[in-house]
């Protein structure tokens, strides 16, 4: 191949690489702004909204408090929770991740996703209100496995969690064995 060839060869992709920069550019995609919004999520808030949280679980109870900007559990006393497992827990409710809303079911039909004999139990007790908890009923696990069933008992409606959630509640038990 001649030098000429070549140097037509490198004119054309320079014109064409011209041409992709100037014309083919294209909005630049959104930036990601980090988790999902409050409002996709399951109490529709940020976990620092949160001032304390109650685990219910095969008649055990496992409760953590904020103090400042970290966990502590409290119950049952000298329980040795990470406050990183209790902080991720917590952000699988809130806007740490996001929940699909799927329908409002009456109280009778709630054996169809297993909350009418809830796995776990989630009371959690906001800054601003405290004495009108948000209690949260974990149920069965979707037919492929890979969520969770769930309602707040203040509102009709059932949504699908991330399965994170019942393995955190399981790891804050094992933990809060000692």
């Amino acid at each position: 191949m001649s030098w000429s060839r070549v140097a037509v060869i490198y004119a054309v992709l320079a014109v064409l690489a011209g041409y992709l920069l100037v014309f083919e550019r294209g909005d630049p995609e959104p930036a990601n702004t980090g988790p999902e919004t409050a409002s996709s999520s399951l109490l529709g808030m940020d976990a620092a909204a949160v001032a304390s949280v109650t685990f219910r679980k095969d008649g055990r109870v496992v409760r953590a408090t904020r103090e400042g900007q970290r966990w502590r559990a409290v119950e049952p006393p000298g329980a040795t929770v990470s406050p990183d497992l209790l902080e991720a827990t917590i952000a699988t409710l809130t806007a740490g991740q996001a929940s699909e809303k799927l329908a409002s079911e009456p109280e009778n039909a709630l054996s169809a996703y297993g909350l009418d004999a809830p796995s776990a139990i989630v009371e959690i007790n906001l800054a601003g209100t405290p004495e009108r908890p948000v209690t949260v009923i974990l149920g069965a696990r979707n037919p492929t496995r890979t969520a969770v069933y769930a309602r707040r008992t203040d509102q009709p409606s059932i949504f699908l969690v991330g399965m994170n959630v019942s393995y955190y509640i399981d790891l804050i038990f094992d933990a809060a064995k000692g």
